[in-house]
């Protein structure tokens, strides 16, 4: 849509609450929400598919252009993309994605994971984890899934340092309620990860920079580095294995 038609859909809609600017607005913003469900579209549970993540999107979208506020100073792009993301991983946790058995065996995956490159000097392949677990390779892909969709809903904001979904938010005092020691903690977890993330091999930093910094899908940091879209995604779930470990003193695991 062109600017100058979407700025008059925004002055008719702010001036008298029209419905028909109100539903082309949401139309002219369907890109964003696809972009955002389609970086959050990870091996989803059985019951949902990347259509499902797009319309939980649009309610975050329409919620935002209710609620939007000009005087703020912020672009709407910026404020909606948080809530449509909101909304988004709000179904995704009702989903309750990793039973128990699952999550044992994601401890388990670590443990090797750790014990092997500990032993071997190297990156190790998922065929020798699933040799070492005693499991299929496509076990162990099921494995590094979980993890990246445990980050989906519980790192990402923390990474990009945002209150909505984080379980160290959660922790914290309330934002409209400061507290000096709260604040204290925070700066030291900022210190912590920004430590955790250059300690990362270099791979692995660039995939959690591109992903998380610079809003790139898997796909587009697989056609960057010269590999398959699952492959970034294998490695994502290791970089978040390793950033969850360094800092796990602040994230609630359990």
């Amino acid at each position: 849509m062109l600017l100058k038609k979407r700025e008059e859909l925004w002055r008719e809609y702010l001036q008298n609450k029209s419905e028909r600017a109100f539903q082309e607005l949401v139309e002219s913003y369907l890109p964003l929400v696809k972009h955002i469900a389609g970086r959050l579209n990870f091996k989803l549970p059985l019951h949902m598919d990347q259509e499902d993540l797009v319309s939980c999107g649009i309610f975050g979208l329409m919620e935002a252009l209710k609620k939007f506020d000009p005087s703020k100073g912020v672009k709407f792009e910026t404020y909606a993309a948080q809530r449509i993301r909101g909304s988004i991983v709000d179904a995704l946790r009702q989903g309750q994605w990793a039973p128990r058995s699952v999550a044992s065996k994601l401890k388990e995956f670590q443990r090797i994971l750790w014990k092997l490159e500990g032993e071997e000097g190297k990156e190790v392949s998922e065929s020798r984890i699933a040799e070492e677990m005693g499991i299929s390779v496509d076990e162990v892909h099921s494995l590094l899934a979980e993890i990246n969709k445990m980050a989906v809903i519980s790192l990402e904001d923390f990474l990009l340092g945002k209150g909505e979904g984080m379980t160290v938010g959660e922790t914290l005092s309330d934002a409209h309620s400061p507290n000096p020691l709260s604040e204290m903690v925070e700066e030291e977890l900022k210190r912590s990860l920004v430590q955790a993330v250059e300690a990362l091999p270099d791979k692995d930093r660039l995939v959690i920079s591109l992903y998380y910094y610079e809003g790139l899908t898997l796909r587009e940091i697989g056609r960057i580095l010269g590999v398959s879209e699952s492959r970034v995604s294998q490695l994502h779930a290791r970089a978040i294995l390793k950033l969850r470990e360094a800092l796990k003193k602040y994230i609630n695991q359990d």
